[in-house]
C-alpha cells in the first residue's frame, strides 16, 4: 500500500515504526554521498540508478534498520520480514514507494543535516 492511500492511524503507526530507522541510516556518516547523488538525479532517476546502490549500503550497514522499514511499510512484523519471499518482498516494496515517500525521506535526510550543510 502506498502511503498516500493509508488512512491517518495506518500512516501514524507506519512513520513511527520508519523514524527510527530512518534516522539510524541518516545519521550514517557515508549516507550524505548518497543523499547527495539522490538530489541530482531527480525522481526519475531514483529507483533505476540511485535505489540499488543505497539498497546495497543499507542491507550491508543497516540490515536491522531495514528491515523495520519493510515491516511498516508492510505492515508486517520486523521479525517476518527476514523470513519473506524475496520477489514478493520486493514487489511490495515497489508498491508502497511513490512521491510522498521519496518526500519523506528526502526531508528527513535534510533533518539530519546540521545547519549550513544543505
Amino acid at each position: 500500500m502506498k502511503i498516500s492511500q493509508m488512512t491517518n492511524d495506518q500512516a501514524s503507526e507506519a512513520l513511527i515504526r520508519l523514524s527510527s530507522p530512518l534516522a539510524n541510516i541518516l545519521d550514517d556518516e557515508n549516507t550524505k554521498p548518497l543523499l547527495q547523488e539522490m538530489d541530482k538525479l531527480g525522481t526519475k532517476g531514483i529507483v533505476s540508478k540511485w535505489l540499488p546502490k543505497f539498497v546495497a549500503f543499507a542491507l550491508k550497514d543497516h540490515k536491522a534498520d531495514v528491515y523495520e522499514i519493510i515491516g511498516a511499510l508492510t505492515f508486517k512484523p520486523t521479525k517476518v520480514v527476514g523470513n519473506m519471499n524475496f520477489i514478493e518482498t520486493v514487489k511490495e516494496m515497489k508498491e508502497s514507494i511513490d512521491e510522498d515517500f521519496i518526500s519523506f525521506f528526502k526531508s528527513s535526510g535534510n533533518a539530519t543535516a546540521t545547519p549550513g550543510e544543505e
